[in-house]
């Protein structure tokens, strides 16, 4: 008798790979909501690190694979104590973790005594990685890299970014175990990084003037004040990179179109302040005036106010890349460019709000 082994294909391994992926950001929402809905909350003497710890901590750890059971070790001690071990992620090269409640803002720097006596009692544990979190925000840390760069994500944010989430699956279980290597090889790939979002934050606080200024400079006589200016900066959070002009999240269908209008959530935000400004605001116009016709590519500069020639040629095509993403024109079959015509309604509104 000839025995077979079977085997796994690549396609059902991608496949598994997602529907994984798609239970943990699930899994984060759910959590992200928690936690919006708790700091909002009028009573909360109750939340606790403790409280921190059974609802939003380990249920992420079990999300990410590991067992609360066998590979989650519980410490007792003083749990106000400063950087005092809460849970210890048990394998061969263990991680210690400490919790705090989820209105405590996350450190800044290494120098902070949480992070110092949580990486001093990780040492007496022989454990050489480290995590604080306050269930929203985790930093990860390791012993090895004496200055260690904060590396941190935010449960909140990847709920409404799931591009965001390769940063967590540092710690997932399975890939943690096969390489923990890895662990430090991504600390370090940020290093040279980390200062970045924290000049970025001070130079948005202390040098306002100067950057208004240069914006001013540039936008010319765009018709769009200080405030919205400032708005627009504060949407580069200080503790992941900017957000890019191409969103992560195709927007073409009314609900999308809707929240455009009015969500606080950053990408919408990003959004919306193109789609008011200059010649972005000019095809907008185009789209839902009466006289509105469809119109070949090379014909775009008619209608967004620039002139034709090769310098403009850039921001032409940003402009119709943009619009083209969130659905509100598509091109037809002789090559034309259109509006669709079930997104004029929110177009409009989104363009009087801001007239």
């Amino acid at each position: 008798m000839v025995r077979t082994t079977a085997t796994i294909s690549p396609d059902l391994r991608d496949n598994h790979k997602i529907v994984s992926e798609r239970a943990l950001h699930n899994l984060i929402k759910k959590l992200s909501s928690i936690i919006k809905e708790k700091r909002q909350s009028s009573h909360p003497d109750h939340l606790n690190a403790e409280w921190t710890k059974i609802t939003l901590i380990v249920p992420l750890l079990e999300g990410l694979g590991w067992d609360k059971s066998t590979d989650i070790a519980y410490q007792f001690g003083p749990s106000n104590q400063e950087g005092h071990l809460d849970l210890i992620l048990k394998c061969q090269t263990p991680i210690g973790v400490h919790a705090r409640t989820i209105y405590e803002p996350p450190p800044q720097n290494m120098q902070n005594p949480q992070i110092k006596n949580g990486l001093k009692q990780c040492e007496e544990k022989k454990a050489p990685y480290f995590i604080w979190t306050n269930g929203d925000y985790w930093q990860f840390f390791s012993l090895a890299l004496t200055n260690a760069p904060l590396h941190q994500i935010c449960l909140t944010e990847i709920a409404d970014d799931p591009s965001l989430l390769d940063r967590l699956l540092i710690i997932k279980k399975e890939a943690f175990i096969l390489h923990p290597e890895k662990f430090n090889k991504i600390l370090n790939e940020k290093s040279d990084l980390t200062a970045l979002p924290h000049a970025w934050a001070t130079i948005l606080k202390d040098h306002q003037k100067d950057l208004l200024h240069v914006f001013r400079k540039v936008l010319k006589n765009a018709e769009v004040g200080d405030e919205d200016i400032v708005q627009f900066l504060k949407t580069f959070k200080p503790d992941h990179q900017p957000p890019q002009t191409k969103s992560q999240i195709w927007f073409s269908d009314p609900g999308k179109w809707k929240q455009l209008i009015d969500s606080h959530e950053s990408h919408y935000r990003l959004a919306r302040w193109f789609f008011r400004t200059s010649y972005y605001r000019k095809l907008g116009e185009y789209l839902i005036n009466e006289n509105y016709r469809p119109w070949t590519k090379d014909s775009t500069w008619r209608h967004v106010g620039l002139p034709n020639g090769a310098p403009e040629r850039k921001k032409i095509d940003h402009a119709m890349f943009l619009f083209e993403e969130w659905g509100f024109i598509e091109e037809s079959a002789d090559e034309k460019y259109c509006r669709v015509e079930e997104c004029v309604p929110y177009l409009k509104q989104l363009l009087e709000k801001s007239s």
